[in-house]
Order: C-alpha cells, then structure tokens, then sequence
C-alpha cells in the first residue's frame, strides 16, 4: 500500500454523516471519488474536487481504501455485494472500511466474502453526530488485520481522530457501537422519565435540568462503572434491601401522578431477584449482575 499521503480514497454513502465524513477525507488531501444513490448529495463534494462514480464498484476500482456509510444491513448487502456492489470493483489487496452501524453477523460475514476475494474487510462505525462530523471529531471502534487498521489510521482519523481499537474480529468493532447506542437511548429514556416525573408533580424543569446535569458529571457515576464491571460488592454503599425499598417509593410517587416509571420497574425485578439470591446485605449494584448471570 501507498504512504498514507498518496492513498486514493472512494467514499460510499453520501448521507448527512457520510457528505461531513467525505468532505474531511477530501481536505485532507487525498483523490476522493463518491458514490451515491441520488447524485445531488455529491455536488458539494465535487466543488472541493471528489469525483462522481456512476456505481458502488467504479467507485472502488481505483482505490486503496473504501469507506462506506449507509443506512442498514439491507442497504449495506445491497451496496457492497450486488453485481455493481463495492466488492465487485474492489481491487485485490484494496481495504474496505464500514462506517456503518450493522449487525454483528454481517460484519463477519463482510470480513469473510473480502478475504475469500482477496480483499480486506475493516469494521469501523463511527460514533456521534453530524455536528461532530462536520468538524471531524468523531469516534471510531474499529476491528480488523491489525496492519491494515494501522495503514489506515490517518485516513480514519482525517474523520475520525479518536479511534479505539477492539481487535481482529469484526463483529466486536459492531457490538462496541451498539453498546454505544444502548448506552446513549437508556439515557434518553431515564432523562425523558426523569422529566415527565418532574413536570406531573408540579417541580421545575430546570431543577431537574440541573440534576441530570449533575448526575452525569458526578464522579459517583464513574465509581459505579468500576465497581460494577470488578462486581465489587461487597464494598457496601447501600444495601440492596434498601434499595428495593427506595425503587418501591419511587415507583408509588409516580402512579400517584399517572406515571409509570418503567425502568424502575426493571429495577425492581432484578433487586429482587438478587435478594431472593440472598445478596440483600450487598451494595445495591449487584443488580447488575442479574443480567450477567
């Protein structure tokens, strides 16, 4: 492969990330050929000096490094493995980089169609939004041929530059991404209930505002993050017994309002569970180790 200063780059999928991701690939100076599906989403692209390909496989035929960027695993089957599919222009030895949040059976399923053809597979979906795109701070977990990924690292960092990488099987690089997700919706979901709490029981909003702010800078939550993944508990904060008790209050609080609390509901069964393991003295965060068990 060429120094990472020569390589010729095609990017697929010109979505609101993808254009961003594209235009930072471009003005760090690298032949940039695109592709998409409605042409219009390139125009940008080519007033910085991309090309426009007529299909997913012209766009690879020159390229060292793919990066593609599409919306599912339906669109990802379609635009890199049809008969005009990436795969099908992608050179022997050339690298291809899914930005895409997919399925963890296809990443793999990618990483074995690259390598039967001689190609190379690199699973790389990114984390954050378009804001972050467009100013090129994004994050990356990336898992694939640990030489390629380093070959690669000052393309995937023109877009990219905080880049974690989780090893050789693709399908980590997916489920990293989704742990992401899953952490970034329960926390939508706790805030959205946090609030709507709030609001039916007549408190300020920005009280609550600056409660969740709190919350999520506190160092306490960090702590948890440790003593949950190390399952300390036995280092005891709060008991699990007490816990129930104040999950059992807040759950009463809010059906006073009309509310139900679901993920304190959630919180109940696993407390339980756990005291019926005869965990009732251990620190109330051995709840997560219902789901682990």
């Amino acid at each position: 492969m060429k120094s990472p200063a020569e390589l010729t780059l095609a990017f697929i999928g010109l979505g609101k990330m993808g254009v961003a991701m594209a235009a930072n690939i471009r003005r760090a100076g690298h032949p940039l050929t695109v592709w998409n599906r409605s042409p219009d989403r390139a125009v940008p692209l080519i007033a910085l000096g991309a090309r426009l390909a007529e299909t997913p496989a012209a766009a690879a035929a020159d390229a060292e490094i793919v990066i593609s960027s599409l919306a599912d695993d339906d669109a990802v089957k379609t635009v890199v493995l049809g008969p005009d599919g990436v795969l099908a222009g992608l050179r022997r030895g050339a690298v291809h980089i899914g930005a895409s949040t997919i399925s963890p059976t296809l990443s793999e399923e990618l990483e074995r169609m690259h390598a039967a053809a001689g190609r190379c597979y690199i699973a790389g979906p990114v984390v954050g939004r378009v804001p972050a795109a467009k100013a090129a701070q994004l994050l990356t977990f990336v898992a694939g041929d640990a030489g390629r990924i380093e070959a690669s690292r000052s393309v995937i960092a023109s877009y990219a530059p905080m880049i974690f990488v989780v090893g050789e099987r693709p399908s980590q690089a997916s489920i990293a991404k989704l742990i992401a997700n899953f952490l970034g919706a329960s926390a939508l979901d706790l805030i959205g209930q946090s609030l709507a709490w709030a609001e039916k029981s007549g408190l300020p909003s920005a009280l609550v505002q600056q409660m969740l702010f709190g919350f999520f800078a506190n160092p306490a939550t960090r702590e948890y993050v440790a003593k949950i993944s190390e399952r300390d508990f036995d280092d005891v904060g709060f008991t699990a017994s007490g816990g129930l008790k104040d999950v059992k209050l807040m759950i009463a609080a809010a059906q006073d309002v009309h509310l139900r609390l679901s993920s304190a509901e959630a919180l109940r069964s696993k407390l339980e569970a756990s005291i019926a393991r005869g965990w009732q003295d251990k620190d109330w965060s051995c709840l997560t180790d219902i789901d682990r068990r």
